[in-house]
C-alpha cells in the first residue's frame, strides 16, 4: 500500500470499501465488489493498494481520523457540556447513513480482529485513544470541581463500552427503544456518580 494516495482518492475508496462492507460482509469482501462501489476500476484499486486488507486497513483509518476528529474537536468549554457532547457524539447518529454504516462496518471488522493483526492492532489503538480521550475531559473536570474524584480511566472505559455496546445495538439491529433506555441510564449514571453536588448538564 502506498503512503501518497491522494486524499480525494482515499476518501472515494474508503467510501467505496464502506458499501462493498456493508452489503457483502468481511468474508464476501472483493477488490472487485469495492470497485463496483467505485467510480474507479479495479485496476485503478491496486495501483494504490495491493491486497483486498490494504484496503480495508485504508477504511478502517479513515473511519477512525473521523471518529477521532469528532471526539476531539467538540464545541464546548465547559467539561460537563463537553462529556455530555462527547456521549452523543459515541452513541452515534442512526439517522445518519455514514454514521450507521459505518458503525456497522467497524462491527464487521471488530469481529475478524482476533484473527486479523492489523486489524485488531488499529482497533485496539482506536478504543484505548478514546478512552484517553473521555479520561482527559473527566480529569478537566476534577479541576474545575465540577466532577467527583473518580478514576477518571476507568470511568472512561465504562462510559465507551456502554457507548460502544448500544451503538451497536441500535445501528445494526435497530433496536431503537434499548438505546433510549441505555441512553437515559448512561446520563442519570453521569448525573450522579460522575458530576459533583447539585450541578447538572
Amino acid at each position: 500500500m502506498t503512503d501518497d494516495v491522494p486524499v480525494a482518492v482515499r476518501d472515494e475508496i474508503a467510501r467505496a470499501v464502506l458499501h462493498a462492507l456493508a452489503n457483502h460482509g468481511y468474508a464476501g469482501l472483493t477488490t472487485k465488489k469495492v470497485a463496483a462501489e467505485s467510480e474507479k476500476s479495479e485496476a485503478a484499486l491496486f495501483y494504490h493498494y495491493d491486497t483486498k486488507d490494504d484496503l480495508v486497513v485504508a477504511f478502517l483509518e479513515w473511519a477512525i481520523d473521523r471518529s477521532t476528529g469528532r471526539l476531539t474537536n467538540l464545541d464546548a468549554e465547559d467539561p460537563i457540556d463537553e462529556l455530555t457532547i462527547a456521549c452523543e457524539v459515541l452513541l452515534g447518529d442512526a439517522d445518519d447513513e455514514l454514521d450507521r454504516g459505518i458503525n456497522v462496518a467497524m462491527m464487521e471488522l471488530l469481529s475478524h480482529a482476533p484473527h486479523n493483526e492489523r486489524f485488531r492492532a488499529l482497533l485496539t489503538d482506536f478504543e484505548r485513544a478514546e478512552i484517553e480521550t473521555l479520561a482527559t475531559i473527566i480529569d478537566r473536570g476534577i479541576d474545575a470541581g465540577v466532577f467527583r474524584s473518580v478514576d477518571s480511566t476507568a470511568t472512561a472505559a465504562y462510559i465507551l463500552m456502554t457507548t460502544d455496546g448500544t451503538a451497536g445495538a441500535v445501528m445494526a439491529l435497530g433496536l431503537h427503544d434499548v438505546g433510549e433506555q441505555v441512553r437515559d441510564r448512561l446520563f442519570s449514571y453521569i448525573q450522579t456518580e460522575i458530576i459533583a453536588g447539585n450541578r447538572s448538564h
